[in-house]
């Protein structure tokens, strides 16, 4: 029996809006780039991406149990026939290159599909004594993040951090906010993509129990510049 069409995973939906809303927000490390509308059918990816099973990454236990789970979904598109389409028609290195002023022929859109995927516990306390998963990337690079919920409650999104000048964490994924100086935060909004210095450092902003009633999803893109 062959599969139904609606089982398979179809790549070709993650094509790139030709018109997206554009906002650069300069600040004293480097500059954010704010691309709305990032996809041309949001439904259709966020639709796609539910059927890609979860890699769990990490599961964070205290006294009381599990806090929270971090996984990966992936996709590869390294086949004739599986690519994603902007990596095809070299939409998204263009874009890139036109946003950045860098010559397109020295930028290398690297890796699969990425979806980040972390949802906290009701045993997660909810403070501001810390953030999660500050962290910088590879140098050379540029990396795009695109928000990819439905909904994000006020103040849900993403942190910059100026350089850490103390780290007084005992827990690598945690930093305290005394320790963690925000540049400024972006806020979390459907088909909403941030373009960035890869080694500006960065992690999400949780602050609500939003993502205690649901998963937080995130693309991760990586650009390498030769």
């Amino acid at each position: 029996m062959f599969v139904r069409d609606e089982e398979l995973f179809n790549n070709n939906v993650f094509v790139l809006n030709d018109s997206p809303q554009i906002e650069t927000i300069q600040t004293d490390v480097a500059e954010l780039i704010i691309i709305d509308d990032f996809y041309k059918d949001i439904d259709s990816v966020i639709g796609e991406i539910d059927k890609l099973p979860f890699t769990k990454v990490f599961s964070h236990f205290s006294g009381h149990g599990v806090t929270f789970f971090d996984a990966r979904k992936v996709y590869a598109n390294n086949m004739s026939g599986s690519e994603i389409p902007y990596t095809i028609d070299n939409s998204l290195r263009d874009g890139v290159s036109e946003l950045i002023n860098y010559p397109k022929e020295s930028i290398e859109v690297l890796g699969d599909l990425l979806i980040n995927c972390f949802q906290f516990t009701d045993k997660f306390p909810l403070d501001d004594s810390k953030y999660y998963s500050v962290h910088r990337d590879a140098p050379d690079h540029v990396a795009m993040v695109v928000f990819l919920n439905k909904h994000y409650e006020e103040g849900e999104g993403m942190n910059f951090y100026r350089e850490l000048e103390h780290d007084r964490s005992t827990d690598n994924r945690f930093k305290l906010r005394e320790d963690a100086d925000i540049i400024h935060t972006v806020q979390g909004k459907c088909n909403r993509a941030i373009l960035f210095d890869s080694m500006f450092r960065h992690g999400q902003h949780t602050p609500t129990d939003q993502f205690k009633k649901e998963m937080r999803y995130t693309q991760a893109i990586f650009l390498k510049l030769h």
